[in-house]
């Protein structure tokens, strides 16, 4: 629809909008996305989260069919599955370890997936992602002025060398829909919990006071070396020391935590 209104202001010789014409050429490169990324921009409120997010599967194209989100279906059948077993176990060690050298505090894991519908939830409120969206069309208004239209294939070319090349500011802390690791139970957000008080939660802001400064960076991590339970982190762009990421083992030895 949008990409007839753009042929439609041409044919009349009307002046377009900055967002008309990125709206075209993005409707034209979602031609040529995965079905299930172009299904997702969708989704996705307004023009300059949709380019932020077209720019994640351009660069990821090589890698998006396995790094998809599951469906329910692959939900379900996971968590019958001995995978489901080893990550519980792997999480185990690692909550094991740190309380043994932590024994006044655990850790919190929430072990949901997270949807793809719940993925473009927030990527549609998310601020960080609002202020690199915006970051991110204001440099491809200005530097696809006098680009080919996305109709000619040099058009598209340039446009997608151009979105793949631009580096919004700041760093979003969501992956795009669908890519999350979360998606597919590869990574897991660790919590530190004293009692019933959340001592060290998975805000961004707060990344570097409540864990770096408090020391639960390196703890956390002490304890993931520890339970050597296949986990590696943390994520270090975005900065989030509570985010690991899960590889499939064999979970080896026990650990007994102090009484």
């Amino acid at each position: 629809m949008r990409a007839f209104a753009f042929a439609l202001l041409l044919c009349a010789g009307l002046p377009l909008r900055a967002d008309a014409l990125l709206d075209a050429r993005l409707d034209a490169l979602a031609a040529e996305l995965d079905p299930r990324a172009a299904a997702a921009l969708v989704a996705i409120d307004g023009t300059e989260r949709r380019l932020l997010a077209a720019r994640s599967y351009v660069r990821s194209s090589t890698s998006l069919a396995q790094r998809w989100s599951w469906d329910s279906a692959q939900t379900d059948a996971f968590l019958q599955s001995p995978g489901k077993i080893e990550l519980d176990a792997a999480v185990a060690q690692v909550v094991c370890q740190f309380q043994r050298s932590n024994p006044e505090h655990t850790l919190f894991v929430n072990p949901e997936f997270r949807t793809l519908e719940r993925q473009v939830e927030r990527w549609n409120t998310n601020d960080s992602v609002a202020q690199a969206a915006a970051d991110l069309a204001a440099k491809l208004r200005l530097a696809s002025t006098g680009m080919p239209p996305g109709t000619t294939e040099e058009g598209r070319r340039l446009f997608r060398q151009l979105l793949t090349d631009t580096r919004p500011s700041p760093t979003p802390t969501l992956a795009a829909p669908g890519l999350s690791r979360h998606g597919q139970m590869g990574a897991i957000d660790f919590q530190v919990m004293k009692g019933s008080e959340l001592v060290a939660g998975t805000e961004s802001d707060a990344a570097r006071q409540l864990w770096d400064e408090a020391g639960w960076t390196s703890r956390l991590q002490g304890a993931v070396e520890a339970a050597d339970a296949g986990f590696t982190g943390p994520l270090q762009e975005p900065y989030e020391p509570w985010h690991y990421e899960f590889t499939p083992r064999r979970v080896s030895g026990g650990c007994d935590p102090v009484p």
